[in-house]
């Protein structure tokens, strides 16, 4: 039951890091009709090609060869023995080659379409699980067990088909070759192996394109998530929302607190008057133009007015430039060109003010 409680509950697809972490693992969607089908279809091809042809002549060569060989040629000690197992086995590799390459080419070339590139030891690793008597009844009785045991069926009921409706055709020929020679018969069997092989490589072409859609669907199911999976999983990659806005709201506090400290610096606070408030300061010595050294809006603009007053930073209400250096300079940046008559209005009043205190 509490199996089928988390199945039950596994209503998300898998995230793209679930996908790769399964693939590293070497758990991608497979199928082994696709391969069975380029079997097929290679052998059904050796006829329309010529490759078969030249298979057929080769082997009646070797063979003439090898058992017209005279006993001298055939020594029966054991040097002769693996003299003759060494070539008997490179001229069957010459026959066999034509055949077999085409298959593993196009077979690798199969599965890489399918389950794209995979490298991985994982599935090689020695498991208990897998000499378990019971996970191994309760694999066969699965829905996948099921699944294969229909596939298998299914695929034994069309060759047989494909093959009855290929000796339906050959019988008439069948029951007259009683009385042709061996190279009609050969003929013959020849020309119905390449029907049955052609039958059968168009079978398992629908064969693998279903099998490879529900292959596909299989392993989408097998890997999907619970809601609670997913949260789980955002939060070790992209963190715990909760943590990170505490943090980022220690970050904003702490660029407050520096933001607060600068405010006794400032030549002048250019407020909204009560809305808004920007400390502005102004170095001559050092160039360029007037620099924001803090603002705010509400209570952060309130502190700011009073961190003002304490500190005796002059104040100027002024809503148009209030409002313009709040939405358009960043703290610690220059006010832009725009703004420079206005500020130096201010700021000359501001200047003149101190000289003539100083002087006075």
């Amino acid at each position: 039951m509490p199996d089928e409680q988390d199945k039950s509950q596994q209503t998300e697809e898998a995230t793209p890091k679930k996908l790769e972490d399964a693939r590293k693992k070497g758990q991608v969607p497979t199928s082994k009709e696709p391969s069975t089908a380029i079997a097929f279809l290679v052998l059904a091809g050796l006829g329309v090609t010529g490759i078969g042809a030249w298979c057929a002549g080769r082997m009646m060569q070797l063979m003439r060869h090898y058992l017209g060989a005279s006993p001298a040629e055939l020594r029966a000690d054991a040097p002769g023995m693996q003299t003759l197992a060494a070539s008997l086995g490179l001229d069957m590799a010459g026959i066999m080659l034509p055949l077999v390459l085409p298959m593993l080419v196009f077979g690798v070339l199969a599965t890489f379409i399918i389950s794209g590139p995979v490298f991985s030891f994982e599935p090689l690793k020695p498991k208990l699980e897998k000499i378990n008597p019971l996970a191994g009844i309760k694999r066969l009785f699965s829905t996948k067990g099921l699944a294969e045991f229909v596939k298998s069926l299914l695929k034994l009921v069309l060759v047989s088909i494909a093959c009855g409706a290929v000796l339906r055709d050959l019988l008439p020929a069948v029951i007259a070759s009683g009385h042709v020679g061996v190279r009609e018969i050969a003929a013959l069997a020849a020309g119905g192996s390449m029907r049955v092989a052609a039958l059968c490589a168009l079978v398992f072409f629908f064969l693998a394109i279903g099998d490879v859609l529900y292959q596909r669907w299989e392993h989408a199911k097998g890997l999907r998530m619970s809601k609670k999976e997913v949260k789980d999983e955002y939060k070790e990659t992209e963190g715990d929302p909760q943590l990170k806005s505490k943090i980022r709201q220690i970050q904003q506090e702490q660029a407050r607190s520096r933001m607060m400290a600068d405010v006794p610096k400032a030549d002048v606070i250019v407020t909204n008057p009560t809305h808004i408030a920007v400390a502005l300061a102004y170095r001559p010595e050092e160039g360029g133009a007037p620099r924001v050294l803090a603002k705010g809006r509400g209570k952060v603009a309130g502190k700011i007015r009073e961190i003002a007053r304490e500190h005796r930073v002059p104040i100027r209400e002024n809503k148009p430039l209030a409002r313009s250096l709040y939405k358009s300079v960043k703290v610690g940046d220059e006010i832009p060109a725009e703004l420079y008559e206005a500020v130096a209005v201010i700021l000359a009043e501001i200047f003149r003010l101190r000289g003539a205190r100083q002087g006075g």
